[in-house]
């Protein structure tokens, strides 16, 4: 027996064909769907992020018209890397394409926590009120308008596990905004931005993604075409910088300023666009070249429980 997300994105029948027109011969040919085995469990490390990234790519880039991407041994997914997973069968519907995800059974302890997680609300339940979807999540959703915005970054404010006066509440909330708001404004994804997170054990992680251009692309194409990819992310994480020519709403503060409370915070920070990967943990930066360039951006964040500090701002203005 197995046990599949049936949802608008995918097909429903358990044998998968499709069609693609073979220009060269001008006749039509099938293809088999392609099958993709998780086996084994993905964590936040690098190396299991770019295990999902080369599934990705073969969504993308292959030439089959439907995918199946099954579950079958693994038993853990971290909610923040899950939001790659999601996000396929939405691109794929939107390039023609079938995305189709099943587990093993409904023991699966992924299939549990892809119902915790709210990713089996999000393709099954879209339009009522979610039924598993538990309070601990930042439930897995595409992120259509700044109400929404308002609305997740007050969820992060209300699960991240730290101790805040009203002006740090007010002014840390804000970064995670402008996050939102940067990748509604810069990505040029095709389908909005996602997000999704849990609150796990000492700590709230939590990601927010889209498929776009990605940060290198912006910078090189608005800034300086010279630039490497790691030296676009750097710059990116250089208060004020922005590649919008923006005279009233000033943007550029997020990343710098969201980089300097997660070290504060002892908490973790990766950040994959294109090619690269940039990563704050320990207090120590990293940047690493992937396999496979992710498409778009991704944000991953971990904020650490922490009840012996109270985490205040001073009255440094923003000029």
């Amino acid at each position: 027996m197995t046990l599949e997300i049936q949802a608008k994105y995918v097909l429903l029948q358990n044998e998968f064909y499709g069609k693609i027109l073979d220009t060269k011969f001008e006749r039509w040919v099938l293809l088999e769907s392609v099958e993709i085995e998780i086996n084994y469990n993905i964590n936040l490390n690098v190396y299991d992020v770019q295990r999902v990234i080369d599934i990705q790519h073969q969504v993308i880039y292959g030439k089959a018209d439907t995918y199946i991407i099954i579950f079958s041994d693994a038993k853990f997914l971290n909610a923040a890397v899950s939001v790659l997973i999601g996000t396929l069968p939405v691109y794929a519907q939107l390039k023609g394409k079938h995305v189709y995800i099943r587990f093993r059974d409904k023991q699966s302890p992924v299939f549990e926590f892809i119902k915790k997680v709210g990713m089996y609300d999000f393709f099954t339940n879209s339009n009522e009120k979610p039924q598993y979807t538990k309070q601990r999540a930042l439930p897995f959703n595409r992120i259509v308008n700044e109400d929404m915005m308002e609305e997740y970054t007050d969820k992060i404010m209300e699960l991240a596990p730290i101790i805040m006066n009203d002006k740090a509440s007010d002014v840390l909330s804000s970064y995670f905004f402008e996050i939102y708001q940067n990748s509604f404004s810069h990505s040029e994804s095709e389908i909005d931005v996602f997000s999704c997170g849990y609150w796990m054990e000492k700590q709230l992680i939590f990601s927010i993604y889209d498929m776009g251009v990605g940060i290198p692309y912006n910078v090189q194409h608005n800034i300086d075409c010279d630039m490497t990819s790691q030296e676009c992310i750097e710059w990116a994480f250089q208060e004020g910088t922005t590649t919008l020519d923006e005279t009233i709403i000033k943007r550029g503060l997020g990343l710098s300023r969201l980089e300097k409370f997660i070290m504060l915070n002892d908490g973790t920070m990766s950040l994959y666009s294109h090619d690269i990967c940039y990563t704050i943990t320990n207090g120590m930066k990293k940047n690493m070249e992937l396999n496979k360039p992710i498409k778009g951006t991704m944000i991953i964040i971990s904020i650490k429980a922490d009840t012996e500090h109270m985490y205040i701002v001073d009255d440094e203005k923003d000029d």
